[in-house]
Parts: C-alpha cells; structure tokens; sequence
C-alpha cells in the first residue's frame, strides 16, 4: 500500500512540474512589486488568487505569445480562474494572443494603449461590452475574432485602421459607430455578425476604405449611409455571400461618390444624400480642389441641448460660412481671426431645431475640418503630454540656455474637455479647439529648464494644463592632464546641469615620498623615543597632505621639491626632497617641537596650562614628558 502511494504521488509530481513549465515558461520571476517578467519585455503579471485578477503591470509594449498550449502563463488555467484582468497604465501594445480564450468578466485597458494585437482579446466569452480607450489607433487582425457574446462595443476616435476579421462572427453584436479618424476597415472585418443591423459612420465626410467582405454575411444590415469619401471595396455591402445579395438592402450615397459607383456596379438600391449632418465632438474633414473650388458643401446641425455652441474650420483652406435657420440667414462668417482663416460661428442655438450650415471656399483649394462644441468650455487638461530636447538643443542665452517649442511637437498630446452641459470629449491637440486658441505659456527666463523632466504650460482661455519637457543630457569632453597626486582623464560634462563623469584614466608617474614625525625630546632634535607626532601637515607648492595619527606621512612629486611641515604647537620645517636622484623613497624620521601649546613662540607655564586644562583629554596624559626639557628659563642651559 505504501509502494502504491508512494508511486501515486511520485505520478502526480511529475504532472504538475510538466503543466508548471508549460504555463511558465514565457515568464521569469522578478521578485519585485510588479509580478513576473514577461519574455524579455518591461511587462510582467500578477495573479491576485483571493479576487481571481489578472494584472499586467510595467511599460512598453506586451510580448506577442500563441495559441499553443505553452502560449502565455495563464493558457492552461482552469476557466474560471480569472475573473478579471486590468491592465495598467504604461502597457502600450497588447501582444498577440495575450487573452486568447480568457474568460474574464471585467477588463480594464489604460489610456496609455496604442495597439490591441492579433487574437488578442478573441474568444472573451464572457465579455458583453467593450469601452476601447482614447489613443488606441490600430485594432490589428482578429482582434475580437469570435466573441460571440459580444453586444456593444465604443470604438474611439483615435483609431485608425480595423484590421481583417477584427469583429469576426461577433454574433450578438447588435451596432456599430465608425469614428472619423478610421482609415481603413479590413478583409472580413465584421464577418458574419448576424446581428448587426446598424452601422454609423461618424462622419459623413471621412475618407475610409472598405476592403473585401469587409460587412460580408450581416443578414440584418439592410441599410447604411456611406461618406462621400469612402470607398468599397468588392462585396464589402450588401451581400451574405459572395454570390447572395442581402434582401431589401439600400445604401445612401452621395452624388457622383466612389460609393454611388459601388451600388450602382453591384446592382443594389440606393438613394442620394445632399447633406452632412453634423455631431457634436466628430472631425468633418473635406478639401476643395480645382475641380470643386466653386461648390458649397451642405451640413445640417440638429442640437440635443438649447445652449450657445461654437461651429468652426481649421486647416489650411481660406473658408466662409453661412448659417441659416428655416430659410432664414441667421449669422455668417469669413475669418475666425487673423491667425486662422477658417470661419467661426458662435451663438445660442435652439434645441430640437435643425440649421443649415453652408461652407464654400475663398477661392482657396486645401484640406478643412468642421467641428462643432458646446462654447461652455469647464474643464481643460492634458493627458500624458511630454515632449523631449537634448540639452544641446537649446539655444544659448548668457549662461542659460532655452528650449524652443512648437505646436507641431504637442500634435500628439491628447486634450480632455468638459463642457457646462456635462458633457465631455478627448482629442489630439489642435491650436483651435471649441473656439478658443491653445497658447503657449514661455517661463523660461524665469524658470529655466534643467536636465530631467521640467514643467511647462498651455493656456485655452482662462484654463491652463501642464505638460512635461524632458532634456536629456548633452555632454562635451576635455582631457584633464595627470597630477602629483591624481590620475589623468576624461571629462565629460553636460552642457546644461554640469552632471559629469571621467573615464580614460592614465596613471600619474609622479614620485611617492614618505616619512615619520615624531616628538622632538630635547630642543636638538633628539628622539631616542621616536614617540610618533601628527600636530602638523605637510604642504608642497600649494598641495596639502595631512599626517597621519601615527606620525607617518606620504607626498607625491614630479621633481625635486621642498616641503613644509607646518606645525600646529612649534615651529615649522623645510626639508628638500630629491627625487631625480633617489626617485620614490622613504625620508625617515623628522623631528618636530610640540609644546608651544599657546603659539607665541616661547614655552613657560602659559602652555603647561594650557595642556593639563584644556588640551589633556585631547593629547593624552603623557604627552608633557618632554616639554620640561623646553621650558623658557632652561633655554640658556
């Protein structure tokens, strides 16, 4: 019986540690606070068993794994062991295959995430709705491929391509908002998602590109309105196969558009839009060019909320604007202001009404975008902003150096905005943003920047943000020749904080030369005691060496040299030191007076009280032994 478990156990041992290799074998242990290191990345986990959560801790981007059985740390967990997964600010990409099949109920991604990897977050079948951050800009191929439970999903406007079968047979998902900022949707992207009946494009002026099958097999689309600049590729709308047509499905396009060519060449209903409607928040960019220069584009703003709102351009196109309500010209506009050649309209606008706005170009071709903004601007700030200098980019003003800024270098900050109607909206920085400019603020003459991270501010209106400018070191160098008593080398320095460092050592060739003081016992130089004496130190030219408790002493020279014994409780001494005859050698023994305690060049009695009062404890009980042989009235002796 014993044997047999004994053998048991034996079996369920080498099971474990072929299942622990497994699931750890793309990890190392740290050791530290942020959990087990993740291949050779800055990213680790940690698992909280007790709350069954997942955490992804670190910075940068997390390692692509697979769909093997050794693919991540956690493949061969048991399903329900973790409930939730949160993934912390700094991680900026999700390797493929992360939370492949991770059954988790709760995800939180940060705001620092650029790119959601292949297969990433596929087959999260517990995962009803996804809220994707600001900043992400690539969801990459099967992304979401197969989540079958998926209902809802915010794509954010960061976002700029959809990969191939990035929503694959998402199954449940029911609609679908395409930000403006998203350039291409892929091969199959949202693949049979049978109930998608649905789909929005933010902005009916965004220049996107259908790629083949892209809305392939969604039975219960029926109808979608495309932007005048989007493309479709083959099959993208309209069909449940590659031969099927959807029944009764109709797109609206606008006239003379590659989508109008798409319906009419694959044979499906379609009608013609002649406006833009416009949404609070959304980007409306167009262009004129010498094919449109005398047309007047159409957009049509419905507002949700009676308050005074802020309908602008920005871009490098000269426009004008006219706004009218019911036939009626309510307000019109050429340039916001001499900076910006784009029209601002600002004013109360009625709930529930519906305004036209007509823009058309000065006669100018060029890009242009149209936004709109509650002007009731309550909160402003910017998430993560930094910008980064070398010290040596800064230009020279007396003694300090100063950092020129650019908008063009904070193109990537992302601005948060809240708005007195509660509502609130995250974009990448712009100069004019819901009718007030975004200044710099210069303190630099102040406040000037050092090496590190510095902090720096913009101003919108009354409001300021603060941003972080980091200056790395800029270093110049300069060889420091050899001394006596130190080793040549180079210097390097920083141009900006006079952070240094030295490397290049050559060895200094200089001569060593030592020797011992001791107690002069007699007035002539006597020390039959050698009674070792450091109330002194030695200087060469206008070096400085201390003598050490033990009377010892070391110098270093180059060439032949006097040295002075500088003595705190007598009188001094010279000695030539000769080292192009001797090189480094040992001087002996020098003899030195100790007891003119008070220094006025005599001992009497004035020193002996000196000594025993105040200076006994310090120099020792014995050290008086000689001094009756210096005394003033035996100096004729």
């Amino acid at each position: 019986m014993k044997k047999f478990f004994s053998l048991l156990l034996a079996m369920a041992l080498i099971v474990a540690a072929v299942f622990s290799f497994d699931c750890v074998s793309f990890a190392s242990d740290t050791g530290d606070d942020l959990g087990i290191r993740l291949d050779n990345s800055d990213t680790y986990y940690k698992y909280d068993g007790a709350t069954k959560t997942l955490y992804i801790n670190g910075k940068g981007d997390v390692p692509n794994m697979s769909n093997s059985s050794n693919g991540s740390p956690w493949c061969n967990w048991d399903s329900d062991a973790i409930q939730s997964v949160v993934v912390s600010e700094g991680i900026t990409s999700l390797g493929n295959y992360l939370f492949y099949q991770v059954r988790a109920t709760s995800f939180s991604l940060p705001r620092t995430l650029k790119k959601i990897g292949k297969y990433s977050l596929s087959c999260t079948g517990q995962m009803k709705k996804w809220d994707i951050p600001f900043g992400v800009e690539t969801i990459d191929n099967y992304a979401f491929y197969n989540c079958f439970y998926l209902e809802e999903v915010n794509i954010p406007s960061s976002v700029k391509s959809i990969g191939e079968s990035a929503f694959y047979q998402c199954k449940k998902l029911k609609s679908i908002t395409i930000p403006s900022s998203v350039t291409a949707i892929g091969k199959n992207a949202f693949f049979r998602c049978s109930e998608l009946s649905e789909v929005n494009f933010a902005s009916m002026t965004q220049k996107t590109t259908l790629a083949l099958n892209a809305f392939i097999g969604c039975e219960k689309l029926k109808q979608i309105n495309i932007p005048m600049n989007t493309s479709c590729g083959k099959n993208s709308l309209g069909y449940f196969s590659q031969s099927q047509k959807i029944d009764g499905f109709t797109m609206g396009v606008y006239k003379d558009s590659v989508a109008q060519s798409y319906a009419i060449g694959n044979g499906l209903n379609y009608t013609l839009l002649d406006s833009v409607p416009i949404k609070c928040g959304v980007e409306y960019a167009n262009c004129f060019t010498d094919d449109n220069l005398n047309s007047t584009f159409h957009y049509i703003f419905t507002p949700e909320t009676t308050q005074d709102y802020v309908l602008y351009s920005v871009g490098g196109c000269d426009t004008y604007a006219k706004l009218y309500l019911d036939g009626n010209l309510v307000a019109e506009n050429d340039d916001i202001d001499t900076s910006q050649n784009g029209f601002g309209i600002k004013q109360k606008f009625e709930a529930g009404k519906t305004y036209d706005l007509f823009v058309t170009s000065r006669k100018m071709t060029g890009d242009f975008s149209v936004r709109a903004y509650p002007s009731g601007v309550t909160g402003f700030s910017i998430y993560n902003g930094k910008i980064s200098f070398s010290a040596v980019d800064g230009e020279v003003y007396g003694n300090k150096r100063k950092f020129n800024i650019t908008k063009s270098m904070l193109s990537n900050f992302v601005i948060d905005l809240g708005f007195a109607d509660g509502s609130v909206d995250s974009l990448y920085y712009d100069d004019y943003i819901a009718g007030e400019h975004i200044k710099l603020i210069d303190n630099q003459k102040e406040k000037p920047f050092t090496c590190g991270d510095n902090e720096a501010t913009v101003s919108f209106g009354e409001k300021t943000a603060n941003y972080t400018v980091h200056i790395d070191h800029s270093y110049e160098e300069k060889y420091v020749e050899p001394t006596p008593d130190d080793d040549g080398y180079t210097l390097h320095y920083c141009i900006l904080c006079g952070d240094s460092y030295k490397d290049n050592f050559v060895p200094t060739d200089s001569y060593i030369v030592t020797g011992k003081c001791v107690m002069d016992e007699d007035n002539f130089g006597g020390h039959s005691h050698d009674v070792p004496y450091s109330h002194a130190y030695i200087t060469v030219d206008d070096r400085r060496y201390e003598i050490n408790p033990d009377g010892t002493w070391s110098i270093r020279t180059f060439e032949d040299c006097f040295i002075t014994f500088n003595n705190y409780y007598g009188g001094n001494a010279v000695r030539k030191v000769e080292v192009s005859k001797n090189g480094s050698y040992d001087f002996g023994t020098i003899a030195l007076e100790g007891y003119d305690i008070n220094g006025d060049g005599w001992v009497n009695a004035k020193d002996f009280a000196i000594y025993y009062h105040e200076k006994r404890e310090e120099l020792g009980e014995n050290y008086w032994q000689f001094g009756n042989e210096f005394l003033i009235y035996q100096k004729g002796h």
